[in-house]
């Protein structure tokens, strides 16, 4: 991974996980770790989704023109 991405990758990383992090912190069981962990990759996926999406109708856009 480039540096660049890997600097945008942790920026992200700290502004969305990192709150979540710190509110629950280490006092928090093995069990609840997994299910935030899981939580976050479902969390990614539909930002993905959506990402995606919005780019298909920007494309369809300047496609139209």
């Amino acid at each position: 991974m480039s540096k660049e991405r890997e600097n945008i990758r942790a920026m992200f990383e700290e502004m969305f996980f990192s709150p979540l992090t710190n509110f629950f912190g280490p006092q928090v069981s093995e069990e609840v770790r997994n299910h935030l962990s899981q939580a976050r990759i479902e969390i990614l996926k539909a930002m993905k989704t959506f990402i995606e999406s919005e780019i298909d109708k920007l494309e369809k856009t300047v496609h139209e023109k």
